[in-house]
């Protein structure tokens, strides 16, 4: 088909002007499932003129948006746990007056066919608002054999939904006693991670507190590589050896980025390391989150998520995400939508996708607005006209 009348596309095409290469009066054109045209309308080539056309009637047309970080393999809820952190208090105590981190307990009583309906539920509202692809992780459990079930059981909702569904696999904490860690650390490394990368998950280690050491992380990390495996470091507050690791290893992802150096940043763009945001993960923290701009302005590509998950909110819209990472840290409007389409997709190695042009995956949100700044601009409006899935209508209003 040709979807054509349309009045703002953000292609995400550098041969277009703007950060998002923004084309006004244009159309896109498909062919099993694939765009082969994106640009002015007057320029659109005669021989596909003749396809179908859904006309768009003067609305705007995006990428579709790809969620970069959640961790929506969960049963239950914390909402017990989020009234009382209103109330000021925070962390281990909150957790404790809410009577403990129910969805730990819940996800081991839960079979696979109940998470999987969860999955599928979850992602059908992220597609209603305009998500086409998403990063799925669990962490819920020290135990890795639970994990690695439940990434299972990721690979099987995202075969039965429209929604690309791509596992990662947090690895769990290790014990404290030097010899138990040492053995669990081997265990992880020699069976584990050889079944998540079976499975086609990317492999995420953590340092801070409570995680890993950067030796132990550094040696998960080269284990992964080594298996053919993606990697991404989960930064737990402002720990500097998360971004020399970063470096040090070649991993493409940091999650929650703190403060990177200038030097830091500059390396970090120049080896196409990306950065993955959760704005919405500040929401009930009450905490400043850093700002971005500095990080895309030194060409550090930011990719943009929901974190998905039951504490401290449960959020599940990643054009909130969107506003928040213009309102609260920093970015242009431009630049946040950049961020969850394109910058999100390069985060996840999926070239096919986050841009409009010759060869990438018709994945397509038509907003029923005249500009893609609205999704930013009016938070709580679910503003998606039609979604495409690999040039198929799958959302219409």
């Amino acid at each position: 088909m040709v979807l054509d009348n349309i009045g703002a596309l953000a292609t995400n095409n550098p041969r277009f002007p703007g950060v998002l290469g923004l084309v006004t009066d244009a159309a896109v054109a498909i062919r099993n499932g694939r765009v082969v045209w994106a640009g002015p309308s007057e320029r659109t080539p005669q021989g596909l003129r003749s396809l179908p056309s859904l006309d768009c009637g003067g609305r705007a047309v995006l990428p579709g948006l790809v969620d970069a970080h959640t961790h929506l393999v969960f049963a239950g809820d914390r909402s017990e746990e989020f009234v009382v952190r209103s109330t000021g208090m925070h962390g281990a105590r909150a957790v404790a007056r809410s009577g403990g981190a129910a969805t730990a307990r819940l996800n081991h009583l839960a079979n696979a066919s109940g998470i999987a309906d969860l999955i599928g539920r979850r992602l059908d509202r992220m597609l209603d608002s305009g998500v086409t692809t998403v990063e799925a992780s669990a962490g819920y459990s020290n135990e890795y054999e639970r994990e690695l079930a439940l990434m299972e059981t990721v690979v099987d909702a995202g075969r039965h939904h429209v929604v690309d569904l791509v596992p990662t696999f947090d690895v769990p904490g290790l014990p404290l006693t030097a010899s138990d860690r040492s053995r669990a650390l081997a265990e992880v490394a020699e069976q584990h991670l050889p079944r998540a990368a079976r499975l086609g998950a990317a492999v995420r280690v953590s340092l801070g507190t409570d995680a890993l050491t950067a030796e132990e992380a550094g040696h998960l990390i080269g284990v992964a590589a080594d298996l053919g495996t993606r990697t991404r470091i989960h930064h737990r507050g402002q720990t500097p050896e998360v971004y020399r690791l970063a470096l040090e290893a070649s991993v493409p992802v940091v999650d929650h980025a703190g403060y990177p150096d200038r030097d830091q940043a500059e390396q970090m763009a120049e080896r196409g390391i990306s950065v993955v945001i959760t704005p919405t993960a500040m929401l009930g923290a009450r905490r400043s989150p850093a700002s971005l701009r500095r990080l895309m302005e030194r060409g550090v590509a930011v990719g943009l998520g929901t974190d998905c998950s039951p504490a401290p909110v449960m959020v599940e819209s990643l054009p909130l995400a969107i506003t928040l990472a213009v309102t609260e840290m920093g970015l242009t409007s431009d630049q946040a939508i950049w961020a969850a389409t394109m910058g999100s997709a390069r985060a996840m190695g999926m070239g096919d996708r986050g841009w409009l042009g010759r060869g990438a995956m018709a994945d397509l949100v038509v907003l029923d607005a005249p500009s893609p700044t609205h999704l930013p601009y009016r938070p709580g409006t679910n503003l998606v006209w039609k979604v495409l899935k690999a040039g198929e209508v799958v959302v219409s209003r």
